[in-house]
């Protein structure tokens, strides 16, 4: 009877954890395989030996074939923020080690929409101009969400090391 609620806890963690993994797609250098209308590929070229490691540059390129992808953040931002709500692809080097400043990880991130937010000003000086309309001079640009339009590429190399002749697992997850 005890070990009734332990067992029911084992398996909702197992559950969540199979769940979560669907979400990443295994990438093999010089497959293109087509996620939510995205194509998405990756190439690889080993550099160089060193230590026991092959240093790899990896580039992953998203091709939207599909549609446009617009993503509009909940509060708008005045600068451009690389974070996990403006990423459109997430990346995973499985068998990376992480040495000499190499990556383990990455995010492929879209175009910022931009919005021009016009405001009164009462302590600025007041526009050159006289028929201009103050309201309307003073402007400020805000960041409301992301976009990738269709027909449009991201592309980004990575630097990875794997350990001597072993080829890179690579896994990407597209929101």
């Amino acid at each position: 009877m005890k070990t009734t609620p332990y067992i029911f806890i084992l398996f909702f963690l197992f559950s969540t954890v199979h769940v979560l993994g669907q979400n990443y797609v295994d990438l093999v250098p010089g497959e293109t395989k087509i996620i939510k209308g995205i194509a998405v590929n990756c190439e690889g070229v080993v550099k160089k030996t060193k230590k026991g490691e092959d240093l790899y540059r990896i580039t992953i390129t998203l091709d939207n074939k599909d549609n446009n992808f617009i993503r509009l953040f909940t509060t708008a931002w005045k600068v451009f923020l690389k974070n996990d709500k403006s990423a459109i692809a997430k990346i995973r080097f499985l068998n990376a080690t992480g040495r000499g400043l190499s990556a383990t990880s990455g995010k492929l991130y879209g175009q910022p929409v931009n919005i021009k937010v016009p405001y009164s000003c009462k302590k600025c000086p007041a526009p050159t101009d006289k028929k201009t309309d103050p309201y309307h001079h003073y402007i400020k640009n805000y960041i409301i969400g992301i976009q990738f339009i269709k027909g449009s590429t991201l592309a980004k190399t990575y630097s990875i090391r794997v350990p001597q002749k072993k080829v890179p697992k690579v896994r990407v997850m597209l929101d």
